[in-house]
């Protein structure tokens, strides 16, 4: 999308130039002439719009992160098999086919599973964290470098630039971050809320 609105605000610049130049160059301006160069410089400044708009929609993300730590895969061996296994195929859609780097989930206080780039120390929820169970909805924190309170995520992953915050009930969350800032879109964040539904469900049916 990104290159398709660079593509629209050039033709748009193109088109206005050469109806200015067309202008300039006309021996004798009639009515019907002044009406078609209005018309052509308004649909040449309504598509370089639709391309800065473009743009907003899409925003840039930033460039990718070398994040510190070892790629790996540790879960707590009291969860259920058939919980695991829905973790485990869920953790790995996240990091493969969104721009995840790092994964964590936490029940009850309890870190259960670290997935992708691990951290060696150990991730202590705090006040943000708290606050996405306490108003249960997802926090997305698109650019850590300037949020406040971003220190609670240096055990998760330091220097993550990015966080979502994925709550599956009142007592467990999901934590993902990202290569880079800005780097998960709104289908993503959809995606990974309704695979936490589907957690929830599991949760419950395991007694976990």
């Amino acid at each position: 999308m990104r290159s398709n609105s660079f593509n629209l605000i050039v033709i748009g610049s193109i088109l206005f130039l050469l109806q200015l130049i067309n202008f300039v160059s006309i021996n004798q301006i009639s009515p019907e002439i002044e009406r078609a160069q209005v018309l052509a410089a308004i649909s040449s400044i309504i598509i370089i719009l639709i391309g800065f708009l473009f743009q907003r929609i899409s925003p840039i993300s930033g460039e990718k992160v070398a994040l510190k730590g070892v790629n790996g895969f540790i879960y707590d061996p009291s969860i259920p098999k058939e919980l695991l296994n829905e973790l485990a195929w869920g953790t790995e859609a996240v990091l493969t086919s969104t721009a995840a780097a790092t994964i964590l989930i936490n029940n009850k206080g309890i870190n259960i599973l670290k997935r992708g780039i691990i951290s060696k120390s150990n991730f202590i929820p705090k006040e943000i964290c708290s606050r996405c169970l306490k108003e249960n909805k997802i926090i997305s924190l698109v650019n850590t470098k300037f949020y406040p309170g971003r220190e609670e995520f240096d055990d998760f992953c330091e220097d993550i630039p990015s966080v979502l915050i994925i709550p599956v009930n009142k007592q467990c969350f999901i934590l993902v971050g990202g290569w880079s800032s800005r780097c998960f879109t709104k289908s993503d964040e959809q995606w990974i809320m309704n695979w936490s539904k589907k957690l929830l469900l599991l949760f419950k049916e395991n007694n976990f």
